[in-house]
């Protein structure tokens, strides 16, 4: 190769680098937050809580975080129903911004234990944007801690038979500074940025780019990236009743933890306490309060006398269905919810239960699927924000409102 051509080529290449860096500021500075929301999973981990469009500007003030699994996130029926090529409203955080007139933003991600949805996703992201991309953001001023009964458990203890033990050991199940060193660790290991082992944001647009055609080479459909598109058939044991009428939805649904025995419970419990006092202890200047979301099946006042719930964990395939009465449902329910309720005021954290509002909507209509039956649909996420909202204000959480009725209608 001659020279003149080595350096022509080189020369094209420092310009493209060049001309998809600034383009790279511009869009962060100024559109980020327009950034349509099926292409939000090509952004950064970090980046891609400031390109939620539950907040007035591109950054966060005075703000209010969400830290939980897929229903933080905002997975379901809504998210599925908008204009992808719009970063329009679809969940929970989009209400309570509407509502309180304040910044929201959501650090919540799919399939998180309480372990990482409660301290891996947080800090990471938090620390990334405090690092890379503006070192003046300011903790929150309230962080929501989603417990979902449906699977917050379960998660907990796969977490520390899969990660936790084949670390530290069996014996250092109860020893603080082994799950000291297991936080720090994940918070670690969390990639945030655009790639892997660099603390930067640098280079993410480019990435972003590459991410984006590979997915459309692939033909995927948008639905694939924003929630559980797999449609559920209506089952045989499972009804509910709505405006009076006996409904039909679907079986092996999630349950508050029906699957997990005594001393799995209980395991799962301690995970989330340890985890509740780790977010509590990062985040010294926030308020934090546990917001106890029910599980599919326990979201409705009236359902069938026997129910039908999942079992992922079942040893035995046949058993990966149960089959309770609606008592044994109910008395679970009341129990994890007791627990969760003790767990907070342990660690003096307010605790706000969205059972009695949840159910009390659906007796009007049903509040999940009819697509994704593991999540809240549209009404779903926003009677649980108003259900939070006045949860805040019942404590005297929020300061003075600046909007007394939310946009975002049923």
């Amino acid at each position: 190769m001659k020279k003149t051509t080595f350096i022509n080529i080189l020369l094209s290449l420092i310009v493209i680098a060049g001309t998809f860096l600034i383009l790279e500021s511009v869009i962060e500075d100024k559109f980020i937050t327009q950034t349509p929301v099926k292409f939000h999973f090509a952004l950064p981990a970090g980046l891609a809580v400031l390109a939620q469009s539950s907040k007035s500007e591109r950054l966060p003030e005075d703000y209010i975080a969400i830290a939980g699994d897929s229903y933080a996130q905002g997975k379901g029926d809504w998210i599925l129903q908008i204009d992808p090529n719009t970063n329009a409203a679809f969940n929970s955080g989009h209400v309570l911004h509407d509502l309180t007139g304040k910044d929201v933003i959501s650090f919540g991600k799919s399939g998180a234990s309480n372990i990482k949805g409660w301290v891996r996703e947080p800090i990471a992201r938090y620390q990334f944007i405090k690092r890379n991309i503006e070192p003046d953001l300011q903790e929150p001023d309230i962080i929501l801690a989603y417990f979902y009964a449906g699977n917050d458990l379960l998660e907990n203890v796969l977490q520390i038979k899969e990660d936790f033990i084949s670390e530290f050991g069996q014996d250092n199940i109860n020893n603080d500074q082994a799950w000291n060193d297991f936080f720090l660790e994940i918070i670690k290991k969390r990639k945030t940025g655009p790639f892997s082992g660099i603390d930067s944001n640098t280079g993410w647009f480019p990435r972003a780019v590459f991410k984006i055609i590979k997915h459309e080479l692939k033909e995927k459909k948008v639905g694939e990236e924003l929630g559980d598109i797999h449609i559920r058939v209506t089952g045989k044991v499972n009804a509910v009743r709505v405006n009076g009428k006996e409904v039909k939805i679907p079986d092996a649904l999630q349950s508050p933890a029906l699957e997990l025995s005594e001393k799995e419970t209980d395991l799962g419990f301690m995970a989330a306490k340890r985890s509740l006092a780790y977010l509590q202890k990062f985040f010294k200047n926030s308020k934090i309060v546990v917001v106890y979301l029910p599980s599919v099946i326990e979201s409705y006042a009236k359902v069938s006398d026997k129910v039908s719930t999942s079992n992922i964990i079942a040893e035995d395939p046949t058993k990966s269905i149960e089959i309770h009465t609606s008592e044994e449902l109910m008395q679970r329910s009341d129990e994890i919810a007791g627990r969760v309720k003790q767990m907070s005021e342990s660690l003096d954290i307010p605790f706000i239960d969205t059972r009695p509002d949840i159910r009390e909507a659906s007796k009007k209509q049903i509040i999940h699927g009819p697509i994704d039956w593991k999540h809240f649909n549209k009404a779903g996420y926003t009677v649980l924000a108003e259900s939070i909202y006045a949860g805040l204000e019942k404590n005297n959480i929020l300061p003075e409102n600046k909007n007394q009725t939310s946009s975002v209608q049923q």
